[in-house]
């Protein structure tokens, strides 16, 4: 059986490729983070949050509740197994995408693959270290 001496680079960085692009998918979630919503914005709190979205409430009463909007009525968030008056929240915080987080991360991963493309294009061992005619 004849082996390409190039086979098992051309496989690591495949592998490579294949596992930063699995890690990117698991930090997408530290692209979102929780906001809270001024205490002012509380009036209009029905036009600020939408079905979708995961918010964590602390009610007037010093409960906290968290779910996820199914529906926002003039008077109250609904989640899948509760309603919510809005005259009963007393802050809250929703789930949003963090900009910066998120702009980050893709740097980071457009320099990761990148760097693994080069990597892939030029395996270190496989060429002389200095090119022919290099004179110190």
């Amino acid at each position: 059986m004849i082996t390409s001496r190039h086979a098992p680079s051309a496989f690591a960085a495949r592998l490579r490729c294949c596992l930063a692009g699995l890690t990117a998918c698991a930090f997408l979630n530290a692209c979102t983070t929780m906001q809270p919503v001024a205490s002012a914005d509380l009036a209009k709190l029905t036009s600020l949050v939408k079905a979708g979205d995961k918010v964590a409430c602390t009610l007037r009463d010093g409960s906290h509740v968290a779910f996820a909007v199914t529906a926002v009525e003039p008077a109250a968030l609904v989640g899948a197994s509760r309603r919510v008056p809005v005259a009963e929240i007393a802050g809250i915080e929703v789930k949003r995408l963090d900009t910066t987080k998120t702009v980050l991360l893709g740097v980071v991963i457009v320099g990761a693959i990148a760097g693994l493309a080069a990597a892939a294009a030029h395996p270190l061992g496989t060429g002389p270290l200095f090119p022919p005619g290099t004179h110190f």
